[in-house]
């Protein structure tokens, strides 16, 4: 089951050739989640700024949205999907 959550969030991410960034760990409500596999990445336009969303797995396993707005560079938990239900696409 997803569930919407659109909270912001504190990302330590590993620098990469240019400006990208992967997530490595997040914390969100005072835990900090780290990261063990990634998946599907976008772009999507929001209220006219360019997002970029990617998908993250924890341990559980849990499955993640985590969205960086380009401009601010402000992350974002987007959704998420609940234990026994979670996979990467």
């Amino acid at each position: 089951m997803v569930e919407f959550v659109d909270e912001a969030v504190t990302v330590e991410v590993e620098r990469l050739a240019g400006d990208q960034v992967r997530p490595l760990a997040f914390v969100w409500r005072g835990c900090r989640y780290q990261i063990v596999a990634w998946g599907r990445e976008s772009e999507v336009e929001q209220a006219s700024r360019t997002v970029h969303c990617v998908l993250v797995q924890t341990a559980g396993p849990v499955t993640w949205e985590l969205c960086q707005d380009a401009e601010s560079r402000e992350w974002r938990l987007r959704r998420r999907w609940s234990r026994g239900k979670s996979r990467l696409v």
